[in-house]
């Protein structure tokens, strides 16, 4: 028996949702435009994208003009800010001249006179950089004039250290003590140049983003109005042919699989609908078909799922191109718990719980993922595997789960280029944070139980043991710069470094006196 899906019965008791009244014309408009859907959609989006366009290309040259302002107002700012600064400058000149011919005896002044002189052509050079167009000419001025300072000044030096104090001051009144006045009078003139320009930008960096808001306001309620219109357009003119094919596929979930519907549509729905017919004659086998294909894919997802989540903890711990190895089959690893041999690395830097105090949160993250990187980069090349980041401590060990023979050799190594890697990278602390970092390290060679360690919830891959403990504590105690070892270990490394013992102590958590040896790099 065939059965024929009624759609137009289906209309009729409203199972098809309350279509809005002022939007059907629309709606069975575009669903008789003889089209596909993807260009039905298309056109629609398109509509949405030139609306989405233009906002953006208006918000883009607005934000560029803030921008520019933004840029110019700081310039201004700090024109004033540098302009304050070398009126000190100049004043302290006239300061340390009396000085200096008040006090014959006292060398010195005559240097801190050059010494503000020198700043000062610093300042007015580096705001020739950046100051804004209209000063130019006043910076000219600033420039001539202080070429007649620099003038006179040499005059008064030259009859100071002549000995002829009383001309000195002489032309230091009539002629060095007034030039400066002329310098603060110029200094004066850029500050409140600078602030009349900084009340002006602001006034238009204020109108310009009170423009941005309400366009942008504009064009999402404009956007969202037609977004929304079109979107229950299109979407009435696909929902009501894919309902009657919903129709259907019920029947056909419930096993009458002699089914048959029918729509009106000239598009795809129609070729759809012929084919839905069509299919059912075949539902059966295909149902008992896919049943089987469902059981064996969801053997081969779980499989992925296990490799996917062995190669992310893998990843975790050794370098890319080694995990990569092992998954590949060229290298056997399991991560099950053990007693093994094999060598601790703990560094930790000095100076940095100080530096944090300096640092704003950001770049306490930026600077501390910058030193990870590099410390991690070194470890991968080394072939160590990275345990964890404790604060700004790394913890790595050797020897597992890929065996090394030579696993002390290698944290020695990695220890002295990690020392060479953060040379590199104190110029840059030091200038930005007036801090000296440095990293003390220690690394002791033993027994340890090493295995994936913690709940179902959550594990890691770490070792566990007095020699981790040593290791860490060694870490502690070792200067900026320095690496300590155990005894064992630097009979493990003698025939590369140099290494001299330095003490027999005791450390908290370690039950009886070690030796310590400090490593240097050998020749």
């Amino acid at each position: 028996m065939s059965i024929e899906v009624s759609s137009d019965a289906r209309a009729a008791h409203g199972e098809l949702g309350p279509l809005p009244r002022f939007l059907r014309p629309f709606v069975d408009w575009v669903a008789g435009i003889r089209a596909t859907i993807h260009t039905k959609l298309l056109a629609g989006f398109l509509l949405i994208a030139v609306l989405l366009l233009s906002m953006g290309t208006l918000s883009i040259v607005v934000l560029g003009r803030l921008n520019r302002q933004v840029e110019t107002l700081t310039a201004l700012n700090k024109q004033a800010s540098q302009a304050r600064d070398m009126i000190y400058e100049v004043t302290s000149q006239s300061h340390y001249r009396a000085m200096a011919l008040l006090q014959i005896e006292d060398p010195i002044w005559t240097p801190k006179i050059y010494a503000a002189k020198d700043a000062f052509v610093a300042n007015l050079a580096d705001m020739r950089t950046y100051g804004a167009q209209s000063e130019l000419p006043l910076l000219d001025d600033l420039e001539t004039v202080n070429s007649r300072f620099a003038a006179s000044s040499e005059a008064v030096t030259r009859l100071f250290e002549e000995g002829r104090v009383k001309e000195a001051l002489q032309v230091h009144i009539e002629q060095e003590h007034l030039i400066s006045h002329e310098l603060e009078a110029y200094l004066n003139q850029l500050i409140d140049d600078s602030r009349s320009l900084v009340v002006a930008e602001t006034e238009t960096f204020a109108s310009n983003r009170r423009f941005l808001t309400i366009a942008v306001a504009t064009f999402s309620g404009v956007s969202l109005l037609v977004a929304m219109t079109l979107g229950a357009i299109l979407s009435w003119s696909l929902i009501r042919p894919v309902r009657r094919v919903d129709e259907a596929l019920e029947l056909i979930a419930e096993g009458h699989f002699d089914g048959r519907v029918e729509v009106p549509n000239r598009d795809e729905f129609g070729n759809l609908t012929r084919n839905l017919n069509r299919t059912t004659e075949q539902l059966s086998t295909l149902y008992t078909d896919l049943h089987s294909l469902n059981a064996n894919l969801q053997e081969t997802v779980d499989a992925k799922v296990a490799e996917l989540e062995r190669a992310s903890r893998l990843k975790r711990y050794l370098s890319p191109s080694l995990a990569d190895s092992i998954l590949a089959g060229s290298q056997d690893v399991t991560l099950g718990s053990s007693r093994k041999f094999l060598t601790t690395f703990f560094s930790d830097i000095r100076g940095f719980t100080s530096a944090t105090e300096r640092m704003e949160p950001e770049e306490l993250v930026t600077e501390l993922n910058d030193y990870f990187s590099a410390m991690t980069d070194i470890v991968f090349k080394h072939g160590g595997t990275l345990d964890k980041y404790v604060g700004d401590a790394v913890m790595v060990f050797f020897g597992d789960p890929i065996p090394q023979d030579d696993h002390a050799e290698r944290a020695v190594r990695m220890a002295f280029e990690m020392l060479d890697q953060i040379r590199a990278l104190e110029d840059h602390w030091f200038r930005r944070y007036d801090v000296e970092f440095k990293i003390g390290i220690g690394i002791a060679t033993g027994w340890v139980t090493v295995g994936d360690i913690g709940s179902p919830a959550r594990s890691d891959y770490t070792v566990l043991g007095n020699q981790v403990n040593l290791a860490s504590r060694l870490a502690d105690k070792a200067e900026p710069g320095q690496i300590l070892v155990t005894e064992r270990t630097m009979k493990a490394v003698d025939r590369i470094v140099e290494g001299h013992e330095i003490d027999q102590v005791s450390l908290k958590g370690i039950s009886h006196p070690i030796k310590i040896y400090e490593l240097l790099p050998r020749g």
